[in-house]
């Protein structure tokens, strides 16, 4: 609800402050008096473009601003706080228009684009005219319009909260899902590189190894031949290999061993315990001589030599830590297979979050069918007395795009004559018939919707019964939501909660747009010179006494 407004030197208007209530608020005053001037200030705090006649005197600033209460809008204080403006229950839009022509935008001194302006201004201020771009000849606001009037909000909230659960569902399942097809690229270069290390079986510290004996084949004869000394001094007969003459040293002692002292007796033991080693000296060299020098098994350990450091080379490693990456490898491998469990896991969560989301989806859109017969046939209703007997009204349904409101788009068509076909309803030439089919439909549809409806040439080309019709509708419309209407009717301002004349005046050879709140004896004598013209009867002032008491 708009609470406070307020024009400064835009157009002919110096400057206006109006305090407005809930209800239906009237303007009016003479043609040409300045009302369209007041409606081009709400359409510029809803966001809509400057009109070059707005462009203000050089060195001189143009603004309207307009205090608005959100209390009963929620979701629009969310999005406030989504953006980084601070809020209350009311909020301070202000639009300010330079010499040069360009405007800014503000919420609460918050400097905003036009763009969110319009997304903002939308959800509060709604202008019926035959110029508007908003509300109804927006066929996107159809199938809120028509859901407001449907028995089955829960549902449509159910779908939301479907629909936020399928595209997070759907967002998770997404990107484990790229993640599994980089790994499984990964994957299958893990496997091929396994399998290349699983064909050399790598061991631990077998490379290490390798090269020791590797360096000990290649020196293999002059070892064999330092060995082959080393066994000729054990075993020789000549001049005497250590074997016989310690053999032969022992022999001489066990001839006099009975006649030497206990010391000595201990050292002939020693003797004997260093023969036995010796003897197991010989034979480890004698089977070094035989089993390490195999010179036919060097091309083998070159080989493996040669395939550990290739494989080591391609992954950047050192040869003694190929069995270590081998392990790794194959962790690796194992994640992928946990990787692509988790991406089914997630995946189920999603088809089954899609299949809730299309199961209610098909509910809510037949629910929404049988709300639009309903709908259709109370709106038809309302035509014939409000002057459009040859008016039709029919929602349309197509499938679209699954959104948060579920598969349906809806579209409100019309046609104005018995012969012309269904068709859009910005298409109607009127701007008159325009208001008058917006205030059906507004009537009948629209009871917990807190947005200000703006009605213009709502009382174009009708009079009498008709007018009465109207401004009834318009007061019935005002008991749930602030309605302003600029009209040159009397039946419809006698309807008026508020009611504002809008008056031009002539100061120093300049025109000036005034706007005065009326009481009950102004409001009296306005609607009498509305019905009598500019002198006011006494038979006027009576019958706008009958169309107070209506």
């Amino acid at each position: 609800m708009i609470k406070h407004l307020s024009i400064k030197n835009l157009l002919l208007i110096d400057e206006i402050d109006i305090e407005l209530n809930n209800g239906l608020c009237v303007l009016t005053g003479e043609t040409g008096a300045g009302k369209s001037m007041i409606l081009d200030s709400l359409s510029l705090i809803s966001g809509e473009r400057i009109k070059a006649s707005f462009k203000p005197e050089k060195g001189k600033t143009s603004s309207v601003s307009a205090i608005i209460d959100i209390s009963n809008f929620k979701f629009l204080k969310h999005e406030l706080q989504e953006l980084g403006i601070d809020c209350d229950d009311e909020i301070l839009i202000k639009r300010i228009i330079t010499d040069s022509g360009k405007s800014k935008s503000f919420i609460n001194d918050n400097l905003i684009s036009l763009n969110i302006l319009k997304k903002i201004s939308s959800n509060l201020v709604e202008i019926h005219s035959q110029f508007s771009e908003q509300g109804l000849l927006d066929s996107n606001t159809h199938i809120d319009t028509l859901d407001e009037f449907g028995d089955y909000l829960d549902s449509k909230i159910m779908i939301g909260q479907f629909w936020q659960s399928l595209l997070e569902s759907k967002k998770k399942f997404e990107s484990k899902k790229e993640e599994l097809s980089i790994v499984k690229n990964e994957r299958e270069q893990v496997e091929y590189d396994l399998k290349e290390i699983e064909s050399l079986s790598p061991l631990e510290n077998e490379f290490n190894d390798l090269v020791k004996k590797r360096v000990v084949l290649k020196n293999s004869a002059k070892i064999s031949e330092c060995l082959q000394s080393v066994i000729d001094n054990f075993y020789s007969e000549t001049p005497g290999g250590i074997d016989k003459l310690l053999l032969k040293n022992i022999s001489e002692l066990d001839k006099i061993k009975n006649l030497l002292d206990e010391n000595s007796l201990k050292k002939i033991e020693e003797l004997n315990s260093i023969y036995i080693d010796i003897q197991e000296l010989a034979n480890y060299f004698s089977s070094l001589m035989n089993e390490e020098f195999d010179v036919s098994s060097l091309d083998k350990i070159e080989e493996r030599i040669e395939s550990y450091r290739r494989i080591s080379r391609k992954h950047k490693i050192e040869e003694s830590n190929l069995l270590e990456f081998k392990n790794k490898l194959i962790k690796v491998a194992d994640s992928t297979l946990e990787l692509e469990k988790i991406t089914n896991e997630y995946e189920k969560v999603y088809l089954e979050n899609v299949q809730k989301f299309e199961n209610g989806a098909k509910k809510l859109s037949e629910m929404r069918k049988n709300s639009a017969i309903k709908l259709d046939k109370f709106i038809n209703q309302e035509f014939p007395s409000l002057k459009l007997e040859n008016a039709k009204f029919k929602s349309f349904f197509e499938d679209t795009n699954p959104s948060q409101n579920g598969i349906d788009k809806v579209t409100f068509k019309i046609k104005t004559n018995p012969n012309s076909e269904m068709g859009a309803i910005k298409n109607i030439s009127s701007g008159g018939e325009l208001c008058r089919i917006a205030l059906a439909i507004k009537v009948i549809a629209q009871k917990k919707n807190k947005t200000t409806m703006v009605f213009d040439e709502v009382d174009s080309g009708i009079g009498g019964a008709v007018s009465s019709a109207v401004g009834e509708r318009l007061k019935k419309l005002g008991e749930s939501k602030q309605v302003i209407v600029v009209t040159h009717s009397p039946q419809v301002a006698a309807f008026g909660n508020d009611h504002f004349i809008v008056e031009k005046n002539t100061e120093s050879d300049k025109s000036i747009i005034k706007l005065k709140k009326l009481n009950n004896e102004e409001k009296l004598k306005e609607i009498a010179r509305m019905l009598s013209g500019k002198e006011i009867t006494l038979e006027a002032v009576n019958a706008a006494r009958k169309l107070f008491n209506h």
